[in-house]
């Protein structure tokens, strides 16, 4: 269910996909029976599973409805969602440039707190072209790994990363090292780092269930962090 709905089905949507799925081809009125689905909501749902190709109607008094497979119908609407997705990338920047003034912060150290802002901060650093130092206890790269992909292509020259391998994807790993970054073996217990330039520095610290991120834009501070890990990366081991 939950997996329906990040691609946008509504409850009862997903209710009577998942019928069909299960049941087969059935009328409106069998749909409604088996999925729980108010039969006062079933047409509207059917109509945006048809809409999405996620089923085909059987023409017929009653007209019966078919989930297709969903190995074909949901791999083309992960791909319209990726386009979709695409062509708003795009777009960011003429937005971007538009706010670029009132957006901009003056304030070189800000706190945020929350498990996933150290992710979101990881977006900033890739508008650094030159360094990129970063340390990560398992480095979760299957939810990192597209936009590093992404960042891995433009034309930054040096990229260093310290992880623990005995948590991390090494076959993602190996992907992402033939993009030009750099790995070694460096286990570290609720902290990461990333600096970037020598100028912006984002620190995570978790302490029991509580997430701290510490985002810095400072050349003093960053040439400080940055020199403090290639000093560690020296001495880590390699992967």
């Amino acid at each position: 269910m939950d997996f329906l709905r990040k691609l946008g089905l509504n409850k009862y949507e997903c209710l009577s996909y998942l019928a069909l799925l299960k049941e087969g081809a059935m009328s409106a009125y069998n749909i409604s029976d088996k999925s729980a689905v108010p039969f006062g909501r079933v047409y509207d749902s059917l109509k945006v599973l048809e809409n999405k190709g996620l089923i085909e109607v059987i023409p017929g008094k009653p007209k019966k409805y078919l989930a297709r497979s969903p190995k074909i119908s949901i791999s083309t609407l992960l791909d319209e969602k990726a386009d979709e997705f695409e062509s708003m990338r795009k777009e960011i920047d003429s937005f971007s440039e538009f706010f670029k003034k009132s957006a901009k912060s003056d304030y070189e150290i800000t706190v945020l707190t929350g498990k996933h802002n150290f992710a979101k901060c990881l977006a900033e650093h890739f508008d650094y072209k030159k360094e990129f130092y970063a340390t990560r206890e398992a480095f979760k790269l299957e939810k990192w790994f597209p936009s590093i992909q992404r960042y891995a292509t433009q034309p930054p020259n040096k990229r260093f990363v310290l992880l623990d391998k005995k948590k991390a994807d090494m076959k993602r790993i190996s992907e992402l090292k033939k993009f030009g970054i750099n790995f070694r073996h460096y286990p570290l217990e609720n902290v990461r780092f990333l600096v970037s330039d020598e100028e912006l520095v984002t620190i995570s610290i978790q302490d029991n269930n509580e997430y701290k991120t510490i985002h810095a834009r400072s050349k003093s501070f960053g040439r400080a962090m940055a020199r403090i890990i290639k000093d560690v990366w020296n001495k880590a081991e390699e992967i």
